[in-house]
């Protein structure tokens, strides 16, 4: 029998064939706006900057990223085919110029050497995560030392008030996101908070220790 609600739950999570090209696409692009913006605002892309954004879906934010970028690289990985064709479309021109790169892949094993990044985000994906240690720890890896991690989510309190599959979307209090990072070895773990339209968006901050003990 068909289930409306686990249908978008699962589209959601990882988007498929043309609902996910065309649905999800708006869906995303209008639901992640703010976030997204909040996440570049925080990350501050600089022109030499190499960045990871895991989970990129249509590829918005790493577009808006890359017209900063001159000198450096904007990368990113996700799980979905769909996600993938989508945002390779959105950033042909910057990927012909090697300034994106995007590569599908799960978070838990990201194919990326120690240390390759100065700054790392991801939006609205950590509802998702079967390993969400896992996932922390091979962002505190990739990530150099001294490098920023933004995490753009909504919090526990706004998430019930959703119709949502509870058996796919995992979700937090901003305790809980600030503990994860910070049981991964990451400092100085925040929530920075801004007023939006119809929500507060929350991203928690942190930074690698520029050494390590």
């Amino acid at each position: 029998m068909f289930r409306p609600l686990k249908f978008l739950s699962l589209q959601a999570r990882r988007p498929t064939g043309l609902f996910g090209q065309y649905v999800m696409t708006s869906i995303f692009n209008s639901v992640n706006a703010e976030l997204n913006s909040l996440v570049k605002e925080i990350i501050n892309p600089e022109m030499n900057d190499k960045i990871l954004e895991i989970g990129f879906g249509p590829g918005k934010l790493i577009h808006e990223m890359a017209g900063i970028i001159t000198e450096g690289i904007i990368e990113g990985i996700d799980f979905s085919d769909t996600m993938l064709n989508q945002a390779s479309k959105v950033n042909r021109q910057y990927i012909s110029t090697g300034i994106v790169k995007l590569t599908k892949g799960e978070c838990s094993n990201l194919p990326y050497n120690n240390e390759s990044f100065d700054k790392l985000c991801s939006v609205n994906t950590l509802y998702f995560l079967s390993e969400p240690d896992k996932c922390f720890q091979e962002t505190f890896r990739v990530l150099k030392h001294g490098g920023k991690i933004v995490i753009g989510f909504r919090d526990d309190k706004q998430m019930s008030h959703l119709n949502l599959n509870r058996d796919i979307f995992n979700t937090y209090s901003l305790n809980e996101v600030v503990k994860l990072l910070t049981n991964s070895g990451f400092s100085n773990a925040q929530i920075v908070k801004k007023n939006g339209k119809w929500l507060m968006s929350y991203c928690a901050v942190a930074t690698k220790p520029a050494t390590q003990y």
